[in-house]
């Protein structure tokens, strides 16, 4: 039988591979398209992925372990090997995490300064599913706006789940 811990980080997996694919979907499309102001959370769709990092980053580092950390500039223009290498670095982060938890880590608390407030591992780590699937669901919206495909998120069909 999976443990939470287990399913938990097999997610965090399964997000890291959908995220790689938005990357390459995204750095696919014309300078133009990706880059255009589309009245969203965020401006552009590179501006919403990178919004997808800096969220990893926030909480894996400044709410996690109090450092900081630099957020991308909205606008910032990065070629698909920066963007890559982006989110390499933020998987390569998050993970180091996710796989060196033990079960009993999940109901660890730890104290968010810019919140002012505490919180367990386990709510840290929903509360980024959340975050990611609904920027994702966001960079779905407008990539059919565009007619253009998104990367499938299907858990079902991935076989792992």
């Amino acid at each position: 039988m999976t443990s939470e811990l287990q399913l938990l980080q097999d997610l965090y997996r399964y997000h890291f591979r959908r995220l790689r694919a938005y990357c390459r979907t995204i750095w696919a499309l014309p300078v133009k398209d990706r880059y255009q102001d589309r009245g969203s959370t965020f401006p552009s769709l590179v501006d919403i992925y990178l919004h997808i990092l800096d969220d990893y980053r926030f909480w894996f580092i400044q709410a996690y372990t109090g450092e900081s950390f630099q957020e991308f500039p909205l606008g910032i223009r990065l070629s698909r090997a920066g963007a890559e290498r982006a989110t390499r670095d933020v998987e390569r982060l998050v993970m180091n995490v996710v796989d060196g938890l033990r079960p009993k880590d999940l109901d660890r608390k730890f104290f968010i300064k810019v919140d002012r407030r505490s919180t367990t591992i386990r709510s840290m780590l929903l509360q980024m599913i959340e975050g990611d699937l609904q920027h994702k669901g966001e960079l779905n919206a407008l990539l059919w706006q565009m007619d253009v495909e998104p990367p499938r998120v299907d858990l079902f069909r991935s076989g792992r789940f």
